[in-house]
């Protein structure tokens, strides 16, 4: 009878995990680093570059409503900015190791950086995890294609407040058109052909 007890109590912890919203409050952090581990997708990507991150040394005010917030980092010892890149379609991904549903889109936004790498295109991921070596270990086993950012405190705040949009959740992604403009608010994990619809809008 004890053990009949413990198993449903088991079961029913496991439907309740199933039942969880899809896309994952940023406030509701998860810190199981087993969990994670387990849940991880491993990324066996071909032209994989980014093995770890950089961090976003300055965040700069959009100037007006729907305006790209430009954004410094230093790469490979040279100062960056996001502004750079005015002249291309971009896609900026916010995102976390602690979140699953952000970690299933990323096997698809890494094969569409690779698939628009010779296109005027630029993906970028940042990551808000509360830790840049939980991020770095991270992508030393999931290797994306792409650039990612480590910047955990204002830089989706101002995104936010730029597009005007104020659910709190991850993954959030938004599309810059080739003017600087922030023209999508994707909210939420979406799937690849939702991603390349989106993009090719702008193109």
């Amino acid at each position: 009878m004890y053990k009949l007890i413990i198993l449903l109590f088991a079961v029913s912890l496991l439907s309740l995990d199933c039942s969880k919203k899809q896309d994952t409050t940023i406030k509701d952090k998860q810190k199981d680093n087993t969990q994670q581990n387990q849940q991880n997708n491993q990324l066996t990507l071909q032209n994989q570059s980014a093995t770890s991150s950089y961090a976003v040394k300055s965040v700069s005010n959009a100037e007006k409503k729907n305006d790209m917030v430009d954004f410094t980092w230093e790469e490979n010892g040279k100062e960056i900015k996001l502004s750079d890149y005015k002249g291309k379609v971009i896609l900026i991904n916010f995102w976390a190791t602690w979140c699953p549903p952000c970690r299933k889109e990323l096997p698809d936004l890494s094969q569409i950086s690779t698939d628009y790498k010779d296109k005027d295109f630029k993906m970028i991921g940042v990551s808000i995890d509360d830790n840049q070596e939980v991020l770095n270990n991270f992508l030393k086993t999931n290797k994306l294609s792409y650039t990612v950012l480590y910047e955990p405190n204002e830089l989706v705040a101002k995104y936010m407040t730029t597009s005007g949009q104020n659910q709190n959740v991850v993954p959030q992604s938004y599309l810059i058109d080739k003017n600087g403009k922030v023209v999508e608010a994707i909210i939420g994990s979406k799937s690849k052909a939702d991603f390349i619809s989106i993009i090719n809008k702008y193109m």
